[in-house]
């Protein structure tokens, strides 16, 4: 690989890394390799916003994940519960930090609620910061086209662009993670130690995202440390107020949820099972469980992932000590993150997130050490291509998606006469958001019929297949049908259960008494 002082600063016009269209008689070239790294970044900012922001709010929020968090920020802006949010039945959320809850907030404090827009947009712009801090790895490792490539890369990967249009704290944290790995960079390869302090910093933001999640860049870290300088290498890390700022960011929300939730519950619950053995630790393997992490982190990269062998052929085969030393670390980066991600007990394709820069730095490389002049065409209309097949996808998978809620009969009963809400057998959150007021996950139907024989009025959505096993009061009236995710359900009111006594004599409906109250 040629050095960086050889890296040439000109090509010919029609060699440019922009040049994306033959014209008769002329090439039309948007930029050239010699324009300067500003109108690059510029660049880079307007096609990442464009790309990332492609069907920005269309897409609706329609599971518990995708809603838990805009239904916090609710709870903030109504309640001002701003340290530890609460759950629509009151219950204080203690399996994440609040973050993403704040960020969601402050994103829908001018208009005064929580939409579908305010509550995704902190991703949209963490998807693009993600997109920006790779292509600065990029160039800062290796050259200015590797660092648009890079760039342009990771905006157009699976993982990234899907989880640029959730409001789950996934993107977040990806965000904080390539910062923190973009600091790292500057403090081991640019030899300064004046890095190390925002470094923990971020770590410590990251941390705020996911809990102890967020410090998995400092694994990342650390083994790249061992890997080049032995574990005594290790005291290169030591940063007292790095230490320090990383205390004061992360500690106060696990005090906070300690003494909120008490100590039995925020130590079995969430410190040992949400937040570590849940996430460090498989306690069952089989065939699946080794098959499965593949699955999910081949998924994440695509469509470029299909590249990366010939970019590892290549690394495998690198002379040049510099490149060795700059490709070690993304080998570094992708393997400690699948390891560490593989053996968790939980498994999705967003948890396996922070391999996406590495995997776009890393084939950003290969095309940099590609001789053809024909890389810069060949590659621009291959992501013109990923782009445009993207779009059509995403366009027409996107009224299916939608169509899979339908809340029209029930938002009309809620309008007409509202009353409080309880659900059986369905997604609550989902069901929260989308109805902008409070819904109770009810234990089950026998549940709500009690409180119904006590007097108490409200609506009932149960899922078909709950109620097909239930036997329904004649009290219950049916006043609604729609679905949510996919399942549909019938909404019970239990009005006239509150102006007769109900007396179960037998186990059949015929084997009930009712007398006027």
């Amino acid at each position: 690989m040629r050095s960086p002082a050889s890296w040439p600063q000109k090509h010919d016009e029609c060699e440019g890394f922009f040049t994306l269209f033959w014209l008769p008689g002329e090439c039309r070239v948007l930029y050239g390799s010699a324009v300067s790294g500003s109108r690059q970044l510029a660049f880079v900012i307007v096609l990442s916003i464009g790309v990332l922001s492609f069907n920005f709010g269309a897409r609706h929020l329609i599971t518990n994940d995708d809603t838990r968090f805009p239904v916090m920020a609710r709870d903030v802006l109504v309640n001002g519960h701003w340290l530890v949010p609460a759950l629509p039945d009151g219950t204080p959320h203690l399996m994440k930090p609040p973050l993403v809850v704040w960020l969601i907030a402050l994103a829908s404090w001018p208009a005064g609620a929580v939409s579908v827009r305010t509550a995704v947009l902190p991703s949209v712009l963490g998807a693009i910061t993600v997109a920006l801090l790779t292509y600065w790895l990029g160039r800062r490792l290796f050259e200015q086209t590797a660092g648009v490539v890079a760039g342009l890369t990771v905006a157009t990967t699976v993982g990234v662009y899907s989880m640029a249009h959730s409001s789950m704290p996934d993107m977040t944290q990806l965000a904080a993670g390539t910062g923190a790995m973009a600091l790292y960079e500057a403090f081991e390869l640019g030899n300064n130690r004046a890095w190390l302090v925002p470094f923990y910093a971020v770590i410590g933001v990251g941390s705020l995202a996911k809990g102890a999640a967020g410090f998995v860049p400092l694994a990342i870290v650390a083994a790249d440390t061992i890997v080049t300088h032995g574990v005594v290498g290790l005291k290169r890390l030591v940063s007292i107020p790095g230490w320090i700022i990383v205390l004061m960011l992360a500690v106060p929300w696990w005090v906070a949820s300690a003494v909120t939730g008490g100590r039995t519950r925020f130590v079995q619950g969430v410190v040992m099972q949400d937040q570590l053995l849940s996430y460090f630790w498989r306690p069952v393997w089989n065939g699946r469980t080794i098959t499965e992490p593949f699955v999910h982190a081949v998924t994440v990269v695509l469509p470029w992932g299909v590249l990366l062998p010939f970019a590892i052929r290549r690394a495998l085969r690198e002379t040049d000590s510099t490149a060795r030393r700059r490709v070690r670390l993304l080998f570094t980066w992708l393997i400690t993150v699948f390891v560490l991600i593989a053996v968790s007990g939980r498994q999705r394709d967003r948890y396996y997130l922070m391999l996406c820069p590495a995997a776009a730095l890393l084939l950003a490389w290969w095309y940099s050490t590609l001789a053809s002049r024909w890389r810069a065409r060949a590659f621009a209309v291959l992501w013109l291509i990923v782009v445009a097949g993207g779009a059509v996808l995403v366009t027409l998978d996107t009224p299916r998606f939608n169509s899979t809620t339908n809340l029209r009969e029930l938002e009309a009963v809620l309008a007409r006469a509202p009353a409080p809400l309880f659900a059986v057998d369905l997604q609550d959150l989902a069901l929260s958001f989308n109805l902008d007021r409070p819904v109770v996950n009810d234990k089950n139907y026998h549940t709500f019929e009690s409180r119904a024989r006590q007097g108490e009025r409200g609506y009932l959505i149960v899922s078909d297949r709950a109620l097909r096993a239930e036997h329904v009061d004649p009290c219950m009236r049916r006043i609604a049908n729609g679905v949510v995710t996919g399942r549909s359900f019938t909404v019970l009111d239990s009005a006239q259960c509150t102006k007769w006594g109900v007396v179960r004599i037998g186990p059949q409906p015929c084997g009930l008494v009712f007398f006027k109250r």
